[in-house]
């Protein structure tokens, strides 16, 4: 079983709306990386892969337009924790070989990073 911990606690706990928009942007951007990889022996539907990797990519855009409107002084900072969080799942892929559990682990984690941002950009939306 992965065991990745760290991501959970900067998602939930950052503090700032520019930092929870760059954690959105962030993760997107790893998960629309995923989406963008030869699936292999996935059994993901192809056609429901590239349709969720268009929406993130709309997504990302429009985050980067949220980033822009904040002004030069808030630059995209690199989030370690994010990082090192899908460093890990592409390592554990890269170790199961690329097998069909691990593209599920990965598709699960994925979901759950999903429902984290609905609920970041819920309480974005609460303050503004």
């Amino acid at each position: 079983m992965l065991k990745v911990t760290g991501l959970q606690n900067v998602i939930l706990y950052s503090v700032q709306t520019q930092d929870r928009i760059q954690t959105l942007h962030q993760t997107l951007h790893h998960i629309s990386k995923i989406c963008s990889m030869n699936l292999g022996s996935a059994t993901w539907d192809r056609d429901m892969v590239e349709n969720l990797r268009l929406l993130l990519d709309r997504q990302l855009s429009e985050l980067e337009e949220c980033v822009r409107k904040q002004g030069s002084e808030h630059k995209m900072r690199r989030n370690t924790a994010i990082h090192n969080y899908f460093r890990k799942l592409e390592k554990f892929r890269n170790q199961e070989k690329f097998s069909d559990c691990a593209w599920e682990i990965i598709r699960t984690e994925t979901r759950a990073r999903l429902q984290q941002m609905l609920f970041i950009m819920l309480q974005i939306s609460r303050r503004n």
